[in-house]
């Protein structure tokens, strides 16, 4: 029951996620909440390439949840399932060390929590 939540979760914010990254590569003026900070205003043409990947990939490790949940069908058997959840956990704590360490106090602010928030449930998922 709670992994469900936690993959439902995780779902829901990945996604919110992509929808950043998918905002960065129209244009939208975003930079203060991202990639360190540092630059304000509308993204280059450098930032707009790689959130369309960073956008991707966040896409499919939604998709990884959805399969958690029944969405989809999960394309890994269930030991590689287990590894990938290790590996997404990981990955969730990498970021969430790195957004809370470095960075402009906005994009701390606004990623921090959810970061940490994405971190933990991704650990409900992995046990």
């Amino acid at each position: 029951m709670l992994d469900a939540f936690a993959s439902g979760f995780l779902v829901f914010a990945y996604l919110a996620t992509a929808l950043f990254q998918i905002a960065i590569v129209f244009g939208a003026p975003l930079m203060e909440y991202s990639y360190g900070g540092h630059n304000k205003g509308s993204p280059s043409g450098r930032y707009r390439i790689l959130s369309a990947f960073a956008g991707l990939g966040i896409i499919g490790i939604a998709g990884h949840y959805m399969a958690q949940l029944g969405i989809f069908t999960p394309l890994l058997g269930a030991e590689l399932n287990a590894v990938a959840n290790w590996g997404f956990a990981g990955f969730a704590l990498l970021v969430a060390v790195i957004t809370s360490a470095f960075g402009s106090k906005k994009e701390r602010g606004f990623w921090s929590p959810i970061a940490i928030a994405m971190f933990l449930a991704a650990l409900v998922v992995a046990f």
